[in-house]
């Protein structure tokens, strides 16, 4: 076994705490990181006009999505009470997010469980049914608006909403 390259056997490396991970906020749609970070003035305006609550604050005061009980219905109302250049209300698709498949998926484990696909608005969640025995999930990018009706009915909490990637995301 070959040591590893970055160990180090000091005090001070030892006591050293590790860095902590950059957070990955979801930012609302018309949106981005550095626009929010540029632009916003935490007034919350956003959160308050937002009719599926899934707008709140984050710890800086900024508007985050948490899709905790709703969807995104892309109705706008964020970005007309937003008095700030914060929202691009001309962006097409009003933001790149796609869900995918995480690790935990019943379907993968024999449990037939296709709550997802019952509740996708554009039914980009379809089943193959060449995967036997239960068929396998798999979400159709293209029809994926990102919404996330789909992340709070999931019981193992195995849909993400995530900058896609370039192929279709199976279970």
């Amino acid at each position: 076994m070959s040591p590893d390259p970055h160990f180090s056997a000091s005090r001070r490396a030892f006591l050293k705490l590790p860095s902590q991970p950059e957070i990955q906020r979801l930012r609302p749609p018309w949106t981005d990181e550095a626009l929010v970070a540029a632009r916003c003035t935490s007034c919350n305006a956003c959160t308050e006009a937002c009719p599926e609550s899934i707008l709140r604050p984050d710890d800086t005061g900024r508007p985050e999505v948490i899709f905790d009980g709703g969807e995104c219905t892309f109705c706008g109302k964020c970005a007309d009470a937003c008095a700030q250049d914060v929202f691009e209300t001309k962006r097409t698709p009003a933001w790149p997010m796609k869900a995918e498949f995480q690790p935990g998926c019943l379907q993968d484990h024999g449990i037939a469980c296709q709550v997802c696909r019952d509740i996708c608005p554009t039914s980009a969640i379809r089943i193959d049914l060449t995967k036997r025995p239960f068929g396998q999930l798999r979400i159709e990018t293209d029809a994926c608006t990102g919404c996330g009706a789909c992340l709070p009915v999931c019981p193992q909490d195995a849909l993400a909403i995530v900058h896609p990637k370039e192929d279709a995301q199976t279970a």
